[in-house]
């Protein structure tokens, strides 16, 4: 017997092919409200419960128009779409329109351009289409509820850069340094209060290397300013941001973000000194790829197109280290000989096993060349890279 979501689900789809009649009638040229933003719309029907907000999932049918009233896509024959809102996933006059009905509920979407997909090639969309949309929205996933920091009573403090911060609670002991382990939770949002991401969404916190470029200015210069267990609010100017750019349909051009982050742990990075290769046997391949063999390891060899997971540190020729896998306790994984990786180590990884541990000295050519990769490694750099083969993933 049908149960009753799974009822719900399918008389809101009828509905929704009801309500598909309206495309070729003059509902769309009257009764339309404008937003601030220039998306038109009109709720055809408010369904009940919550609206949707950023990081919820949402399951929705829809069907798309061009201005000539041609159909470009249509959920109908395809099931309903599953998505996420605040993630980056929609254009913009999608992420205003949806938190505008509650379940149940349809609208009609008038989208200009600059709220589609502008300038952008996109199938079956010419360039600076005006679209228009039906979507019925049929259940929202709530995910867990985000809380802000409360700022009452609390001074706002100036840092390097015109960084501004709040210190909401403090921690205890060493202050974050560069090459720091950082476990936090954050909650990213705009001037108006309008969060487009958080870890609290999927539960856990997010772990960053300070001071090496993985996140943006700003929060970087922030985490200088933690202990363990310390929360801070930062107020984080454009330049120290997104600037000119935004971030993909979230953070507009020269907005001032608002970060609320929390130090759950602060873990010093894994001391890493180059592998000794001396007494060793320096072997060399046809490319001029050289290798050191301090562990063989077990099994098959590594084969091309097979996935593997490794930990490594990488060196200049006078030993200072630019790279490790190991301080930041993150090995990666990448599939090997397809250009994943540079030309050294797709030729040095087909002569390891699992378990195997290879220096690899890698010549400038079959590393980044002429053009390097800025700002770290110059051009012409030859590399050196200790290098273990945690496992493979055929």
């Amino acid at each position: 017997m049908m149960n009753r979501k799974l009822l719900a689900i399918v008389i809101l789809c009828l509905i929704f092919f009801q309500n598909l009649l309206f495309a070729q009638s003059d509902e769309w040229s009257r009764g339309f409200t404008e937003s601030h933003s220039g998306l038109r719309y009109k709720i055809i029907k408010q369904g009940v419960g919550d609206f949707p907000g950023p990081g919820d999932k949402v399951w929705i049918h829809f069907a798309g128009f061009l201005a000539n009233d041609s159909i470009f896509e249509n959920t109908m024959n395809k099931g309903p779409r599953d998505l996420f809102l605040g993630k980056g996933q929609l254009i913009k006059g999608w992420e205003e329109g949806l938190q505008l009905i509650k379940p149940g509920g349809t609208i009609l979407l008038i989208v200009p351009p600059e709220l589609a997909y502008g300038a952008m090639e996109h199938p079956f969309i010419p360039k600076n289409s005006t679209l228009r949309f039906e979507i019925s929205l049929l259940q929202i996933d709530k995910g867990t509820p985000i809380e802000l920091f409360s700022l009452e009573g609390k001074k706002i403090q100036k840092a390097k850069k015109k960084l501004r911060y709040y210190l909401v609670e403090k921690g205890i002991g060493a202050y974050a340094q560069k090459g720091d382990n950082a476990y936090v939770h954050f909650t990213a949002y705009l001037s108006d209060s309008t969060i487009f991401d958080s870890s609290h969404k999927n539960g856990e916190p997010v772990r960053i290397t300070v001071g090496i470029n993985q996140v943006i200015t700003g929060w970087d210069m922030g985490l200088e300013l933690m202990q363990k267990g310390s929360k801070i609010h930062l107020v984080i100017p454009p330049k120290l941001a997104y600037g000119k750019s935004g971030y993909k349909n979230l953070v507009p051009s020269n907005a001032t973000i608002h970060l609320d982050l929390e130090m759950i742990d602060l873990v010093p990075p894994e001391p890493v000194v180059m592998w000794n290769n001396a007494g060793k046997t320096v072997k060399e391949t046809l490319s001029g790829l050289k290798y050191v063999e301090f562990e063989a390891g077990t099994g098959e060899l590594i084969e091309k197109e097979d996935v593997v997971e490794v930990h490594y540190s990488g060196y200049f020729t006078n030993g200072e280290l630019f790279d490790s896998s190991v301080k930041r306790f993150d090995p990666i994984r990448f599939p090997v000989g397809i250009g994943a990786v540079i030309d050294g180590w797709d030729e040095g990884l087909l002569l390891m096993r699992k378990g195997s541990k290879f220096q690899l000295l890698v010549p400038s050519h079959l590393a980044y060349g002429e053009a390097g990769a800025p700002p770290q490694i110059p051009a012409n750099s030859d590399l050196i890279f200790d290098i273990e083969v945690l496992d493979i993933i055929r």
